[in-house]
């Protein structure tokens, strides 16, 4: 059995969905880890959600999951500003993530040939293990 104690899940709070972060909640209930949300304030991603504090976060989250899940599972908010791939590795590091837990948006060929996504960008940067969960 794997032994993951801690789950990272960046979060893009600019999102209108973040219905995902309830699948990260149950994998780490299940795997009984504490889960870390993180939202990095990224400046090369354009506009830029108003407000970088952990309690801004966390409101997201509670207008989405279920309060028995939060209950039930050990969550860590947490903001940083800077470049999303190396803030994720740099969270990673200071805190011993096991798994990222990240979602992907399927993108056309034109845009897929000339970017990459944030996905790809922290599963290019980070030697973990990484869940991408796609999104509709």
């Amino acid at each position: 059995m794997l032994n993951i104690k801690n789950i990272l899940y960046p979060i893009n709070l600019d999102s209108k969905n973040v219905s995902l972060v309830v699948k990260a909640l149950e994998i780490a209930k299940e795997f009984k880890s504490r889960l870390h949300i993180l939202y990095v304030n990224d400046p090369d991603a354009g506009y830029r959600h108003p407000t970088d504090r952990e309690d801004a976060v966390a409101l997201r989250v509670q207008e989405t999951a279920p309060p028995e899940l939060l209950e039930s599972t050990t969550v860590t908010y947490a903001v940083s500003k800077g470049k999303l791939d190396n803030e994720v590795t740099e969270y990673c590091k200071n805190n011993n993530i096991d798994l990222i837990i990240t979602e992907h948006k399927h993108k056309n060929k034109l845009y897929s040939m000339l970017f990459d996504t944030p996905d790809e960008n922290i599963i290019d940067a980070i030697n973990l293990p990484v869940l991408v969960i796609p999104k509709k």
